[in-house]
């Protein structure tokens, strides 16, 4: 019985071994299968991310947007302006974006008068920018026009806007005015030759600086100075041409005219109202110099008097029609006598034609 029982136990012991050295043969056999699948990948290399794409993918930044500009003008006056006023102009730019310049320009007929380039200032609780621009006192005609000009930047679009023409209004003068659009006026006569007061006062004396205006410009002899009067000083225009440019410092008397002028540096310095001898009794032509002076009044009511030939003077006299009336001489106002008389030395040269 124990015999039996020891050959079972045996037997039991050995089946066990049997069977694990049919699973541990199986376990080998799947070791050695599967180890050659594992061994390329241990064989490769690992690919590390190559530093470029890294580099690109960490410095990429989005688009910058581009902010348009839409420029507007304001000129204050309507297209009209004074003379002697400033020129003003109001901008404004929308959007506003901080830091940004506008290049303003004033221009008349294709000349710059006056350029600036501003920064463009907020306007408050809006987006809108402002900007402005004034010019000094104008005076020529126009038109006169501002230009606006802003430069594209990395930060907003450029834009140019140029606003409406703007002309100068000149007004009518009357004697008795007073005003700074007279003394403007005065001012202009004396640049072109006509002996004035540089007056904002229209007295007698400015008077007879138009009249002498008309005379030279052919007008109707008044001393009324018209618009088209102060336009055309006002454009450098309206002033005595000289016969004899060229002759140095001298006196020149128009009969045709019924004008004194005295001249220097090729240009009339001081033109007068004057009146000639009547028809029957002319004021000879010719070239003549002064000889002799006599100041005051004489007997015959001439005053200051600068003789240059024979009994023939230029001189105060208390008549001077806007036609010829005297006795020969050339009559001057009174009030413009003793001004001429000091400026005539003896010897000044004395042009008359007809």
């Amino acid at each position: 019985m124990k015999i039996r029982l020891s050959v079972l136990v045996a037997a039991a012991v050995g089946g066990i071994a049997a069977t694990c050295g049919v699973a541990s043969a199986q376990a080998g056999a799947e070791n050695t299968l599967t180890a050659p699948a594992s061994s390329p990948a241990s064989a490769t290399t690992p690919t590390s991310p190559t530093p470029t794409s890294a580099a690109a993918t960490s410095t990429a930044q989005p688009a910058q947007h581009v902010a348009k500009a839409d420029l507007f003008l304001n000129v204050a006056g309507d297209g009209k302006l004074a003379v002697g006023n400033r020129l003003k102009a109001k901008g404004r730019i929308r959007p506003y974006v901080r830091g940004q310049r506008v290049e303003l320009r004033i221009g008349r007929r294709g000349h710059v008068l006056r350029k600036r380039i501003v920064t463009v200032q907020p306007v408050a609780h809006t987006n809108l920018g402002r900007f402005r621009i004034r010019s000094r006192n104008l005076v020529a005609p126009g038109p006169y026009r501002v230009t606006a000009v802003h430069r594209a930047t990395a930060q907003q679009a450029g834009r140019r806007v140029v606003s409406k023409p703007v002309s100068i209004h000149y007004p009518d003068l009357d004697p008795g005015q007073s005003s700074d659009a007279v003394k403007i006026f005065t001012r202009l006569l004396a640049r072109r030759g006509y002996y004035t007061p540089r007056s904002r006062s229209y007295g007698s004396a400015v008077g007879r600086a138009v009249l002498a205006y008309r005379k030279v410009n052919r007008m109707a002899r008044t001393e009324n100075a018209t618009p088209g009067i102060f336009k055309t000083l006002a454009a450098a225009g309206g002033g005595f041409k000289l016969r004899y440019p060229g002759a140095g410092y001298h006196v020149e008397v128009d009969i045709s005219h019924q004008v004194m002028v005295m001249a220097d540096h090729r240009r009339a310095r001081y033109t007068f109202h004057a009146s000639t001898g009547a028809p029957a009794t002319p004021t000879i032509t010719g070239h003549y110099q002064v000889y002799r002076k006599t100041p005051g009044y004489n007997s015959e009511g001439m005053y200051y008097s600068s003789y240059w030939h024979t009994g023939y003077a230029i001189h105060g006299y208390k008549s001077v029609p806007t036609y010829n009336a005297s006795h020969g001489c050339v009559r001057i106002p009174i009030p413009d006598a003793r001004f001429v008389y000091d400026r005539l030395p003896i010897g000044t040269d004395v042009y008359v034609y007809p």
